[in-house]
């Protein structure tokens, strides 16, 4: 059970990094001209939409952005972890 926990931890915490460090390298990088094609990156999912029904309004929407250096980031993180045992 413990094992498990610490698995799963390790990957969450691993997916985070990898995420907001691909986030910061793509963004550092789209002014230089060599390097540029990390911070290419794509937006997709739902724009928010508000339902007003009088008594209750509530508001439904997700937007995913990712960029290269995100996708390349996440990609090592899951090999990683796949490598990486973990005793417990």
């Amino acid at each position: 059970m413990k094992h498990n926990l610490l698995r799963n931890l390790f990957l969450i915490i691993l997916l985070l990094l990898a995420v907001v460090l691909g986030k910061v390298i793509g963004t550092v990088t789209q002014g230089i001209s060599f390097l540029s094609w990390l911070g290419v990156g794509a937006n997709f999912g739902l724009e928010p939409v508000t339902v007003n029904l009088s008594v209750v309004t509530f508001t439904l929407g997700m937007m995913v952005s990712i960029n290269v250096a995100q996708a390349l980031l996440l990609a090592i993180a899951i090999l990683i972890f796949n490598t990486v045992k973990l005793r417990g």
